[in-house]
């Protein structure tokens, strides 16, 4: 099977930590997928945004792909037909790479340690609901950070979901202004989630079946909902 890197973002506030990690489990690292000189911007960047009261941080831990894929309404199809599938590739296999955007760790891959909290990058939300907004804090470095990764994965085929206040730091990126090997699905409004879940699972049946190159054909570089 060929490389793929999946980059992903969940907006979901409700998070789901009710999965522990098995002391027998492969954990990653900020070090498995990043250059050393970003990671202590990474998780000073993290700390900060952590320390604020209103991020609301809980205590226990499970993969960020759990915490994310139970509970976001944009894993819906996958968790109701592929998660267990995705889970056990992610353990066993480096065809595939999974990361996930998010407000209060910038960026995250689906089996590294992750808790419950509160942040956003999308200014309205973090307004309504009283949690931090960390746009700004993120910029530029988060597009450094996912440039970086790129690099070093170096992948057949790159994807991103997200609504539009994630999916920009992807398109700050070199690697979105040059390369043809990604496709971005950009969301809108409160359906966004909603239309991207069932697209999100067309691409992992593909990827299970080996079969990227289907997907690829039916869809764009660049898809709005």
């Amino acid at each position: 099977m060929r490389k793929i890197l999946v980059v992903f973002t969940s907006c979901a506030a409700s998070k789901d930590d009710s999965v522990p990690i098995s002391n027998a489990s492969k954990v990653i690292s900020p070090a498995y997928y990043l250059d050393e000189h970003l990671i202590s911007d990474l998780l000073s960047t993290r700390e900060l945004i952590f320390r604020d009261p209103r991020a609301c941080m809980g205590t226990r831990t499970s993969y960020a792909l759990d915490l994310y894929g139970r509970k976001g309404r944009a894993y819906k199809k996958l968790m109701e037909y592929n998660h267990p599938r995705l889970k056990s590739m992610l353990l066993s296999s480096d065809s595939i790479e999974w990361f996930f955007l998010s407000g209060g760790y910038g960026i995250v891959h689906a089996l590294e340690e992750a808790r419950k909290y509160q942040a956003t990058f999308t200014p309205s939300i973090a307004y309504q609901n009283k949690i931090p907004y960390t746009g700004k804090l993120w910029t530029p470095l988060l597009t450094q950070i996912c440039d970086s990764i790129l690099e070093r994965f170096n992948p057949d085929f790159v994807y991103v979901f997200g609504n539009r206040d994630y999916t920009e730091f992807i398109k700050q990126t070199s690697f979105w202004k040059t390369a043809n090997n990604v496709k971005m699905f950009e969301s809108t409004g409160s359906s966004g989630p909603t239309w991207l879940s069932p697209i999100l699972n067309e691409l992992m049946e593909s990827i299970l079946q080996n079969n990227v190159d289907a997907f690829n054909l039916r869809y764009g570089k660049f898809m709005k909902q």
